[in-house]
């Protein structure tokens, strides 16, 4: 709240909004560990209709404050086992070099000695939930991962969890960001005059979102690329499942 009361238009990452209600002394050393192991001890406990949230997702919503909440980011710690495979590129598994793919099977954050996994998951779902309680009340929310791009599609599945139509979950990543940085007029949406990046995929990611990691072309600056070609260029083996 300090933090929006100083005028920021937009607060990243999910953990920093269900901070809101951790107690003072995990704030005041927030901007180390604490940023992580504190909403995974305290979230699961967190009353998402209770004064601190609804605080700061009224107050978001009435100065018009833009959130881009990286849920993979929160997953990929909360979730996994140690040395569990990531979530999000589990589609990409048997298309990757095999000591990428030993990275993204580092599991999640080391959970301390007096709490569980399980402890962990509640306080992810609760994420969910306060993901679910924002879009719902109109904070407007960008897509975003804060790690390799891979994540991207995931990203926009968990927003499907949290209530989002698909439709609702692609405007996150494409007309929502254009947006926020004020450049709705020119990209962000297909519409004759606007300049944009192009993906042909094949499915119907209003059925099914996960169909957008299935691209065959793209035209990038006006010209035709074959998604297999590019692929391949960039060390994949396949294309994903």
């Amino acid at each position: 709240m300090d933090a929006i009361n100083d005028g920021y238009d937009e607060v990243t990452h999910i953990n920093w909004i269900i901070m809101q209600a951790a107690p003072d002394d995990v704030i005041k050393v927030s901007n180390g560990i604490m940023r992580f192991e504190g909403p995974g001890r305290f979230g699961k406990d967190v009353d998402l209709d209770g004064p601190a949230m609804n605080l700061i997702v009224s107050t978001m919503v009435k100065k018009h404050i833009y959130s881009d909440p990286t849920m993979v980011a929160f997953e990929s710690l909360y979730v996994p086992d140690n040395g569990d495979l990531d979530p999000s590129y589990a589609p990409f598994v048997g298309t990757l070099p095999a000591a990428t793919e030993r990275g993204f099977r580092n599991g999640g954050f080391a959970v301390p000695k007096d709490l569980t996994r399980a402890d962990y998951r509640k306080s992810w779902a609760k994420m969910v939930g306060l993901l679910a309680k924002m879009h719902k009340a109109g904070i407007p929310i960008v897509a975003g991962t804060d790690g390799s791009g891979l994540e991207l599609i995931h990203e926009l599945e968990i927003y499907e969890s949290a209530g989002f139509t698909p439709a609702e979950a692609l405007e996150a990543a494409t007309l929502t960001p254009a947006t926020l940085v004020g450049q709705q007029a020119h990209t962000g949406s297909i519409k004759v005059g606007k300049a944009a990046d192009l993906a042909l995929v094949e499915g119907d990611p209003e059925a099914h979102i996960g169909a957008l990691r299935q691209t065959r072309v793209v035209m990038l600056d006006g010209k035709l690329l074959d998604a297999d070609a590019l692929r391949a260029a960039a060390g994949f083996s396949g294309r994903p499942k």
